[in-house]
């Protein structure tokens, strides 16, 4: 009898508690693929909550693909089908109700973000039921291909470095082709993922754009305490974080409103208010000698919004479980070729 491999199992739990034990490592990364990814939609579509209320149809869709293979199970769900595939699809319908349901964005403003994108055409509406659909015109076909290579790459890299803590050592390249392959099936997981972790912040927020902002002060106070301050937990981080007593953590911590507007594409006088607001829930100080803000660690009120442990725990949970499932088919890949 031959000897079956011996396939390595990676759990969403083992992600999880790997992403918690080396939070100020790790976490900065997954946060810069985050900004890139919340950046993305806000320049295509000039704001959080427009995007997210795209994403759902997108997400749509990207489920009737993968449906395909319940007629065939050899069906090609690959980014380079994407085109076809989409064009072939019975195209799925939602109704309002149902985007508010998963997006926790009131009624009216979801009815007044579909108009906008039907105006924009990046929706149509079904007159029979009431309901719309994703509409992906020709004309967007090349920023849609450069859009997905683009996030497609901030993912690889993020998982990238999770596989060489977990000592499977994938490179960002193999990881791309891997999302490319059977791009339909992950996407449509990540998506759902973007979709959860945004609803999550929309209840809590009800301003999605905070959080945006927030990630640009977040990335760079963990950076500091990653170089500076050794190998830190999700237990420790609470300890320290926005810790400015020093000038130059305060320089090296700190962000600006130009700054952050330069990064996120929100309009500079934007960013100072939503800034102002951040200071007034907690989150951040305002240093006002150079007009610049830093994570808030001397009041207790900054965890009750956006550095609270449950809403870094939720986030961490949101995302293992996807990027389990990609290893796991990278592995299983590498096991099936030797």
């Amino acid at each position: 009898m031959i000897p079956q491999k011996k396939t390595l199992n990676i759990s969403s739990y083992n992600i999880s508690e790997l992403l918690m034990l080396h939070y100020a490592n790790l976490m900065p990364a997954f946060y810069e693929s985050q900004s890139a990814f919340m950046c993305s939609l806000y320049k295509r579509y000039g704001s959080i909550e427009t995007a997210n209320v795209m994403l759902c149809f997108a997400r749509s869709a990207h489920l009737e693909i993968i449906r395909q293979r319940e007629k065939d199970l050899n069906f090609n769900v690959s980014l380079e089908k994407f085109w076809n595939n989409f064009n072939n699809i019975k195209k799925p319908s939602e109704k309002i109700a149902y985007i508010v349901k998963i997006t926790g964005i009131p009624k009216e403003t979801v009815r007044r973000k579909i108009n906008n994108l039907m105006e924009i055409g990046y929706l149509s509406k079904n007159k029979k039921n009431k309901e719309y659909y994703w509409t992906l015109l020709p004309n967007k076909k090349e920023e849609y291909f450069k859009v997905v290579d683009y996030e497609t790459k901030n993912l690889a890299r993020f998982i990238s470095r999770i596989s060489k803590c977990l000592n499977i050592n994938f490179d960002t390249k193999i990881i791309e082709n891997e999302i490319k392959s059977q791009f339909s099936f992950y996407w449509y997981h990540y998506l759902s993922c973007q979709i959860d972790w945004l609803k999550m912040w929309q209840l809590k927020l009800k301003d999605n754009e905070l959080l945006l902002i927030s990630l640009q002060t977040t990335i760079p106070t963990l950076q500091y305490i990653d170089k500076n301050m050794g190998k830190i937990n999700l237990e420790d981080v609470h300890k320290i974080i926005g810790h400015v007593n020093r000038k130059d953590e305060a320089k090296n911590c700190s962000v600006g409103a130009t700054s952050v507007s330069d990064v996120t594409g929100i309009p500079r006088a934007t960013c100072i208010r939503k800034l102002e607001k951040l200071v007034n829930l907690g989150f951040l100080i305002r240093r006002d000698r150079n007009k610049r803000y830093v994570v808030n660690q001397i009041s207790d009120a900054r965890t009750k919004n956006i550095m609270k442990k449950e809403n870094i725990t939720n986030t961490i949970k949101t995302f293992s479980e996807y990027i389990s499932i990609i290893l796991n088919s990278l592995v299983h890949n590498r096991t099936s070729n030797l």
